[in-house]
């Protein structure tokens, strides 16, 4: 509750877990936003009701339904339902709610972006349902050089915007689902470690395969990833040379979100068709890399790559952002 203390002693502390908003609560003046009603559309668009109007000048946010799915942690990625609405009319102007849910990672890039946000999902369970009003503000905008050095900078107003925000799910932290038991000889052993679940290439042996191989460690049971999805991944990567790490998101343990248009070639073909949930070990020739110059100092001319990478998360397209 808001009578906790926040010091870095309070937070660093693991064994109490922050507590989960009651409806009503929320940062700023949570009674402003009294007078909204939202309403979940039976798969399509949902609608919002807004009584009277929203009278305030603060950012916002006030807890409509409180979820009680398992409770949200710093590092977790989430998927979560958007609505933006027009704090005047109700009108809700764009949304994900009758589509597919957006991938949102608690981190903080999050916070910095969007400190409201970030605080009202931190401790609150899956299911959680929070409306946002960020109030009209003034922005200056930059003189251009002709404008003589007297002139007085001028300010252009954003108008008052109110968002709803529904925590649809926590994403797993790693891929869980059936092993597969056949591999290909010519690729490495990959081990997990028991706590931490991290998975690890074991030194390689011999030549790298002339083409891209994609190996399942394990079949998940989500949707077929597309050739321009955007996915959240788990990830690490070795050379074949010599079994070195250069890249691993297990190094911190947060979910990586980026768009297959957006990297090697080895990974938009290798990942688009696998499923949601998976981890597959990739063979990456380095045409389908780094290529000749190589990226220094990790990875060296016409080297080729592995990859294990759990896939936690593909959207097909972009949708209203949390940020």
């Amino acid at each position: 509750g808001a009578d906790q203390p926040h010091s870095d002693a309070a937070s660093a502390s693991t064994s109490a877990a922050p507590e989960r908003a009651a409806v009503g609560e929320g940062q700023g003046e949570p009674d402003a936003l009294t007078g909204v009603t939202f309403t979940e559309g039976d798969g399509g668009a949902p609608t919002v009701e807004i009584d009277g109007e929203i009278d305030t000048d603060q950012p916002t946010t006030r807890v409509l339904t409180a979820g009680e799915g398992e409770q949200v942690q710093e590092g977790d990625v989430l998927q979560m339902s958007i609505a933006v609405v027009d704090p005047a009319s109700g009108e809700v102007v764009a949304e994900n709610f009758s589509g597919e849910p957006e991938a949102v990672p608690v981190d903080d890039q999050l916070k910095s972006m969007n400190p409201e946000i970030h605080e009202m999902l931190v401790g609150n369970g899956a299911g959680t349902i929070v409306a946002a009003y960020s109030p009209e503000y003034d922005v200056s905008v930059p003189q251009t050089e002709s404008a003589s050095p007297s002139a007085s900078p001028s300010t252009q107003t954003q108008p008052a915007q109110l968002f709803v925000y529904k925590i649809d799910a926590i994403l797993p932290k790693q891929a869980e689902g059936e092993e597969v038991t056949e591999g290909d000889e010519r690729l490495p052993d990959v081990t997990v470690d028991e706590e931490s679940g991290r998975p690890s290439i074991a030194k390689p042996d011999g030549e790298a395969p002339q083409e891209l191989v994609v190996q399942p460690l394990i079949e998940g049971e989500g949707r077929e990833v597309g050739a321009d999805d955007t996915v959240t991944v788990q990830y690490e990567g070795v050379t074949w040379s010599d079994g070195e790490v250069f890249d691993s998101s297990w190094e911190t343990g947060q979910a990586i979100t980026f768009s297959l248009n957006r990297v090697i070639e080895g990974w938009k073909e290798g990942l688009a068709g696998q499923k949601v949930g998976s981890r597959v070990l990739l063979s990456i020739p380095a045409e389908k890399a780094y290529g000749e110059q190589g990226k220094p100092p990790a990875i060296g001319e016409n080297e080729p790559l592995l990859f294990v990478v759990d896939i936690l998360d593909a959207q097909a397209s972009a949708t209203p952002s949390a940020n």
